[in-house]
């Protein structure tokens, strides 16, 4: 065979069904190695999997060019992004390093000492601390009714939609009847980091509410379904733009974290749809997997399950389980003793999961 007749025979070769070959290939051999995996971690909130490479190479790009200079403290190229995604003006959205920092900055512009913050629990346990540093005092609203825990000292409400540990779900209904409630010293931070995860209604569902409401600040991340935690990327959204000023980083975010976050929206959405699949599709397989089991499992809709055993403290469930490879949050830390989080990920951690809670319940 000549040199150009051995090149020929590849001629037909179609690349588009060589790579979704390749694809196939390598998430059924993903599946094996979980499988085989000595501990399955699920006790964390963040997405499990590695970024796009051409997300981590748009932040080395922008390294090799600009790592010298300051980047732009604007995020002007981000935030016209974000402005064009939720039908808002860029002067709505600050971008922000993480989440937490701005929830932070909120705090402790909205809260001085004496000052009440009010929250459902259990909820994140980062809101206590938020109030501990302003010199407030949390106060927390009991059986979820948030109005009821509203006094003349309130100054913030705050509110993680979905709900960690518990994946609950508050509607944007109920929380613009919550927002039209509300005295008007009282501001309310949402926080939205788990919001593409639900499935109830459009994840702008109640971000929209900022148009109505301008004491409402609405934040968001892209640790958790987008994949970039160790970038520490947020951002926050209002109509209200000296408090976004005001909880802005006074010099911006830096520019690898900016050059990520840009790519990961411009070209990201696939891959978040089929995330947001996943998660939807497994979290059904593991409640009623659980539940089949006698397990309590709280209606969920963030990438986590929250579980009670009759019979087990959240510590007992823990250990039992990760004696059977499988790590789970206890519930004591994040404000129920008799309850554990586990994550949800894919359907082989699904099929552990399941098996190895009936294995403890079993014996």
């Amino acid at each position: 065979m000549g040199f150009r007749d051995y090149y020929r025979q590849y001629d037909d070769l179609d690349e588009r069904e060589l790579n979704r070959e390749r694809r196939a290939r390598r998430a059924r051999e993903k599946l094996l190695a979980l499988e085989r995996l000595p501990d399955l971690d699920l006790s964390g909130t963040e997405w499990p999997d590695l970024p796009h490479s051409e997300v981590v190479n748009a932040a080395i790009a922008r390294a090799r060019g600009l790592v010298n200079r300051y980047p732009d403290r604007h995020a002007a190229p981000v935030r016209r992004l974000l402005a064009d995604r939720h039908g808002i003006a860029p002067e709505q959205i600050a971008l922000g390093n993480g989440a937490a920092e701005l929830l932070q900055a909120a705090a402790l512009t909205l809260l001085g000492r004496g000052d009440e913050l009010v929250m459902p629990w259990p909820s994140y346990p980062l809101y206590p601390l938020l109030a501990a540093h302003a010199g407030a005092r949390p106060v927390i609203a009991e059986h979820g009714r948030l109005s009821d825990a509203v006094t003349g000292r309130t100054r913030v409400l705050i509110v993680c939609n979905p709900n960690d540990p518990t994946g609950e779900y508050m509607r944007s209904h109920e929380l613009g009847a919550v927002l039209a409630g509300l005295p008007a010293h009282v501001h309310v931070l949402l926080d939205e980091a788990l919001v593409h995860f639900q499935d109830e209604e459009s994840p702008d569902a109640c971000l929209r509410l900022v148009d109505a409401f301008p004491r409402l600040l609405v934040v968001r991340t892209f640790s958790k379904i987008y994949g970039l935690s160790g970038l520490r990327a947020g951002y926050a959204v209002s109509s209200d733009v000296d408090l976004l000023a005001a909880v802005a980083p006074v010099l911006g975010v830096n520019a690898l974290t900016q050059a990520a976050v840009e790519h990961a929206l411009r070209h990201g959405d696939g891959e978040i749809d089929r995330r947001r699949r996943v998660v939807s599709r497994e979290r059904l397989r593991v409640t009623e997997g659980l539940a089949a089991q006698g397990a309590d499992v709280t209606s969920s809709q963030a990438n986590f399950v929250w579980v009670r055993a009759p019979g087990h403290s959240g510590d007992a469930m823990a250990h039992a389980l990760r004696r059977q490879g499988v790590i789970v949050a206890p519930g004591g830390p994040l404000g129920a003793d008799d309850h554990v989080r586990a994550a949800v990920l894919n359907e082989a951690a699904t099929g552990r999961l399941v098996r190895a809670y009936g294995n403890v319940v079993g014996a």
